[in-house]
Order: structure tokens, then C-alpha cells, then sequence
């Protein structure tokens, strides 16, 4: 039976992890599929840590120590079996129900990496930050684009249904710890040749007085590191 691995980082979200658990349990996925959850505690000081004790005899639950979102996402991804993989975030932003929507390009072989569009989706930014945010991230994706050669219209997305084969070939030359490691991805998917393609999603934006935990500095290094990965030097 085909795999999905759901990869679910996460950092301080103590009211928040049963729920998005049980989100991606019930999402549907397509016939004869089956899924594995697996869980990184990225060093929470929250109380996180004590929930998710509870729920190491159901999923996969690794403890580490805080090295920010990509480098809980690489350790997910070295534990993933699966056939497919996506990484869940554990602020629900994203909706687990649009796993089957993300599946359908990549087992269609349209796609190796499918990535999930907030902006061809429903979402319209209303607030002044959320619209800051939204030009940022059109900044970011324009530029990306340029360096990748690819035409998405979310770059920064977090969710990005990957191929086994897609994510083989990346995981040995992904080393980003921090949010930059979505543009990282996404250059190094464009250097070895893979084909991605985009696939509306919903999204409901969390706000800072809610646990939103992106910044401007990060962004600002992450700008600076992504005009850096396009000089890097691919063994293919």
C-alpha cells in the first residue's frame, strides 16, 4: 500500500499539538493509502515536550534540542518511510484536508514536488501586517524564481508534497536550519531537475499575539542565504 509520512516540526505549541494530530489522523487521503505521523519536538520549553510523552506509543516522537524549523524537518525527513512526504505545521495554518489535492500531481507524474499555493487559493490578506507579509513573500518567490528557473507563486510555502524519489535526492545536500531552508529546497529541486507544480490551498494566517513566530531578521538572513545557494556546486 502506498505510504504518506506527515512530518510535523514543532516548537512550543502545547495547546495546539493533540489538535493538528488529530487533523492530519482524520484528513482523507486516497484509496489503499496508508500514513505514518512523525513527530519533532524542536527543544520546546512550553510543556510541549510533556504532552507528546503521552503519545510515544502511537507515532514516531523525536526530542531534540532546539535547532530551528529546517533542522526539525531534516530529522523528520531522515526518519520517513513513506512513498510521500509532506511536512505539517503545527500552527494549522494549513489544512490537512488538501493532502489528497497535493498527492494528485505527484502520483500522476505531473509533478515530483508538489507545492501547495496559499495564493491560488481563497486567501486574501485584509491587515496591514498580513499585507506586509504578503509582499514579502511575492519579493521572496520573484527572486527565487529568477535564480531557479521555476514559476511558482508561493515559494515560501509550507506545504510541499515531495516524491520518495525527489526527496532522496535532496535530503543528502539539504543543511539549513532555519526558515531558509524552504528557499533551499527549492533551488536544489531546480539545480538536480526536478519538475514542480502548483496546487491552491487554504490557509488561515495566525498573527503574533497567537504564537506566529517568523521575523523580519530571519527573513533578512534568509534572503541573504538564498542568493548564496545558487553559486553552490551540485554532484548529480
Amino acid at each position: 500500500m502506498p505510504l504518506l509520512s506527515v512530518i510535523i516540526p514543532v516548537y512550543n505549541e502545547r495547546e495546539l499539538i493533540r489538535k493538528v494530530i488529530a487533523r492530519v489522523e482524520k484528513a482523507l487521503l486516497p484509496a489503499s493509502f496508508e500514513r505514518e505521523i512523525i513527530i519533532v519536538n524542536d527543544g520546546s520549553t512550553d510543556g510541549t515536550g510533556e504532552v507528546l510523552l503521552s503519545l510515544e506509543q502511537k507515532y514516531q516522537i523525536l526530542h531534540q534540542k532546539n535547532t530551528g524549523k529546517g533542522g526539525a524537518v531534516r530529522a523528520g525527513f531522515k526518519l520517513a518511510k513513506g512513498d510521500y512526504i509532506i511536512v505539517q505545521d503545527a500552527d494549522l495554518e494549513q489544512d490537512p484536508n488538501d493532502f489528497q489535492a497535493l498527492l494528485a500531481p505527484v502520483m500522476q507524474g505531473k509533478a515530483d514536488v508538489a507545492f501547495g499555493s496559499r495564493f491560488l487559493g481563497k486567501y486574501l490578506p485584509q491587515a496591514l501586517t498580513m499585507n506586509l507579509h504578503y509582499l514579502l513573500n511575492r519579493f521572496f518567490t520573484i527572486t527565487c524564481n529568477l535564480l531557479s528557473g521555476y514559476r511558482t507563486s508561493d515559494m515560501w510555502t509550507g506545504y510541499k508534497m515531495y516524491s520518495r524519489k525527489a526527496l532522496d535526492a535532496i535530503l543528502p545536500l539539504f543543511k539549513s536550519n532555519g526558515i531558509e531552508f524552504e528557499p533551499e529546497i527549492t533551488i536544489l529541486l531546480s539545480k538536480l531537475g526536478f519538475k514542480i507544480m502548483d496546487v491552491p490551498i487554504s490557509y488561515t494566517p495566525r498573527w503574533y499575539a497567537e504564537g506566529k513566530k517568523t521575523n523580519w531578521k530571519q527573513a533578512a538572513r534568509s534572503y541573504v542565504k538564498m542568493l548564496g545557494f545558487v553559486f553552490r556546486t551540485i554532484k548529480y
